[in-house]
């Protein structure tokens, strides 16, 4: 059975795993991503984690076809260079991902967007099988998305399509990292709602993260109870748009929101429900994803096989 090399690029930890042709992950490894602020260049710490899965492989005996790369930002998938980022990273457009691993490895590289790298793992082997129109809509830091039409990821003229969360809902509203105003990922990703809450907790907290904010939830805790109800909102607003637009069988929520189903999902889909023409809601499913934080290096592998 042919294996391959997939590494999944995050803000916070990098995941490089050994993952054959049926979508399972056989060995796995962790790096943290950010380093004192990313002083130590990313693509440092992304090339020592290749290096390592790499002789990890050699040491046992396992032959590599290639590797496929899961990566933020806007992404040339011919060249694999980040031709466009949000401001979250520093140094991150212009990396030229796909020859720098390849230096390091003397493996074909292939790279993609994360978010469709996650759309790909998901309908090859998550929740998403067997549906030939899907959406993987994540909730994270910010917004992520992932379209598939007639079992194609969508990629549009250049390569860089599905970045919902840079979907404008405001004109004049909060400032984005990528430089615009009114993004939907400002008022419905978990930053958001991170910062929501913090505005009304005062000093309650020592910290504020998404644990807490869902074990007050279920406490009981009204104002942060608010501060969910308002970013559902805006989450129903954003899956509504894509059930318009694109008419899937299927969106499939990833994210660690993805395990808050009575405080989260539940709710997120009777707002959906209550917003959408009912023709666009009859038919479709909406669910978690069920790849997890593995949905990334799954993904990277499936893009490079096709």
């Amino acid at each position: 059975m042919k294996k391959y090399i997939g590494i999944d690029i995050g803000g916070t930890t990098i995941k490089a795993g050994i993952v054959n042709e049926k979508g399972q992950i056989l060995y796995k490894m962790v790096e943290q991503s950010n380093i004192n602020n990313y002083q130590v260049p990313l693509i440092n710490v992304i090339k020592k984690i290749a290096k390592k899965i790499t002789s990890y492989a050699a040491d046992n005996d396992i032959d590599i076809e290639g590797i496929g790369v899961s990566a933020a930002g806007q992404i040339d998938n011919k060249n694999g260079v980040v031709i466009g980022d949000c401001g979250n990273i520093p140094g991150w457009k212009g990396t030229h991902l796909k020859a720098e691993i390849e230096k390091v490895t003397n493996l074909d590289v292939i790279v993609e967007n994360d978010a469709n790298c996650v759309a790909l793992a998901e309908h090859w082997v998550g929740s998403g099988k067997g549906f030939k129109n899907m959406i993987a809509y994540t909730i994270g830091t910010g917004i992520g998305g992932g379209i598939i039409l007639e079992d194609k990821i969508f990629f549009g003229s250049i390569g860089i399509a599905g970045e919902i969360g840079h979907i404008v809902l405001k004109k004049d509203g909060r400032q984005c990292t990528c430089g615009n105003k009114g993004c939907f990922e400002q008022y419905g990703s978990m930053t958001a709602l991170i910062r929501e809450v913090r505005k009304v907790a005062g000093n309650q907290f020592t910290e504020i993260n998404g644990k807490i904010i869902f074990e007050e939830a279920k406490k009981g805790n009204k104002e942060i109870v608010k501060c969910i109800d308002s970013f559902l909102d805006y989450n129903a607003a954003g899956i509504v748009t894509l059930l318009h637009i694109f008419n899937p069988q299927a969106i499939i929520i990833g994210g660690g929101v993805s395990q808050q189903g009575r405080i989260i999902i539940k709710p997120l889909i009777e707002k959906v429900r209550a917003k959408a023409m009912p023709a666009f809601f009859k038919n479709v499913v909406i669910t978690t994803a069920k790849l997890s934080n593995d949905a990334g290096m799954i993904g990277a592998v499936k893009n490079f096989m096709e």
